[in-house]
């Protein structure tokens, strides 16, 4: 790796930074040295990482300033309104677009660029594989202003059905010389160094279209026909510690995984919330007690494993009793105190002794929203829901112990223990397949688990 002394004599560059090689490490150790940094990055998973580390390495605040690109654009923007011309609220869709071109064109003027020079003596960008070809002449811009290094890993620009297709050759490097490729996979160093080398071998095979032999390294590698397996997710686990991870691609199956396994791993929503937003449009347009029962029906179809009664058997007289409260407070979910009486029916629902919820992130976001709805925080469902998604985004997720997800919603973060059930199902994506496939396998710390119907795997070449 890299001085970040080093780093910082230098002007405008580039550092390729493959997964666990110690670069959100290196971005706060450049970040302390100069006057006043600022650190642009894509989310706030990733602001409040970058922050956690800078209190680590006791960074003082006023040292550092750290923010997304969209949340900074925004600031810049609504700054300068006369000339950046922002929309009105949170952009929609083509709004961001406008966005990024408005604070553009807000930093070709002068005084907006005088503000800029004073401000920060170094601009870090992370991720930046990410980022899109608006971002890029964004980040272009800054860079004639002000000394800026930005930070990524071709091989995990697993966006490119968003936009991020920008070559690295092309496109980065003409801008942003390519400064060093870091070369030390710190994330597996103390746990299982032998799994950090083979993730790496990988990695370069991955990038000439090689063959992978799934049986010939140090993860473990199960014959399984699909996805659907349960026993690699739980055999040879008992007792473990640590944080666990399925990695399907399709969202969907990822929900059935989480639904197959029982409530054993939790399915993870993502940052929109999109069927909490269902949800709330479900409640608000129903026209009839009917039409609420259905969505409330639907939610628990979307979230809970429910276990067969056994043959011969009934239900047991402390579920009698709980189904009895619920079709109670179920005729009030359409009356004056609807949200109340809903908000009391999920309680009850997730009692039953035969109900375990997979979607536990959902579920509770849904109890959220309608109990501020109950307490008159909104006046409808669909706002409490905008507000619940909006905290989200502010303070992120926190993870269950087993967690069942995409490549996308996990890509930044680690586990000790990763799964990947049918790895040939990465062949079958129409977009960055190897790229999908490395940032899967390199969640995984301690121990990787590969199931497939073929013990070899190739991909397409990756469009670096």
């Amino acid at each position: 790796m890299p001085e970040a002394q080093d780093l910082m004599g230098l002007g405008n560059g580039a550092i390729v930074a493959p997964a666990g090689h110690g670069k959100t490490e290196l971005i706060a150790k450049v970040a302390a040295l100069g006057r006043r940094a600022l650190i642009l990055t894509h989310t706030h998973a990733g602001v409040h990482a970058i922050r956690a580390r800078l209190k680590r390495l006791k960074v003082p605040h006023s040292a550092v300033a750290v923010d997304t690109i969209a949340g900074w654009s925004m600031r810049y923007s609504h700054a300068f309104p006369g000339i950046a011309q922002p929309c009105e609220g949170m952009p929609v869709g083509a709004q961001w677009d406008e966005l990024y071109i408005g604070t553009n064109q807000a930093l070709g003027v002068s005084a907006v660029r005088q503000v800029v020079e004073a401000s920060y003596d170094r601009i870090l960008i992370d991720e930046y594989q990410d980022c899109h070809l608006l971002q890029h002449e964004l980040a272009t811009t800054l860079s004639g202003i002000v000394p800026t290094l930005v930070f990524g890993d071709p091989m995990q620009g697993i966006f490119e059905f968003a936009g991020a297709t920008l070559s690295w050759e092309d496109t980065i490097h003409p801008q942003f010389p390519l400064v060093h490729t870091l070369d030390v996979p710190y994330r597996w160093r103390d746990k299982n160094p032998e799994l950090g080398k083979w993730i790496a071998e990988v990695r370069e095979r991955l990038i000439c279209g090689d063959e992978i032999d799934l049986s010939g390294g140090a993860a473990v590698f199960r014959q399984a026909d699909n996805a659907f397996d349960m026993g690699p997710l739980f055999e040879g686990f008992e007792g473990t510690e640590g944080s666990f991870a399925a990695i399907h691609c399709n969202k969907g199956i990822c929900n059935r995984l989480a639904g197959a396994a029982g409530g054993g791993y939790q399915a993870i929503e993502e940052i929109a919330a999109r069927r909490l937003q269902e949800f709330a449009v479900a409640w608000d347009s129903s026209g009839s007690l009917r039409d609420r029962s259905i969505a409330i029906k639907t939610l628990i179809r979307d979230c809970i494993n429910i276990k067969e009664l056994p043959e011969g058997k009934g239900e047991t007289p402390a579920d009698a009793a709980i189904n009895a409260e619920i079709r109670a407070v179920g005729a009030e979910i359409f009356g004056l105190d609807a949200a109340s009486a809903g908000a009391t029916a999920l309680a009850l629902v997730r009692k039953r002794s035969r109900y375990r919820v997979y979607r536990n992130e959902l579920w509770r976001d849904v109890e959220r929203a309608i109990g501020d709805v109950a307490v008159g925080r909104y006046d409808s469902m669909t706002e409490a829901a905008d507000g619940v998604r909006h905290r989200t985004s502010m303070v992120g997720r926190k993870l269950p112990r087993r967690t069942v997800s995409t490549p996308l919603l996990l890509k930044g973060l680690e586990f000790d223990h990763v799964v990947i059930p049918d790895a040939t199902h990465f062949v079958g994506e129409q977009l960055a397949q190897a790229k999908l496939f490395y940032v899967a396998i390199s969640r995984a710390t301690c121990s990787l688990t590969i199931t497939s119907r073929e013990q070899r795997v190739q991909f397409s070449v990756p469009s670096l």
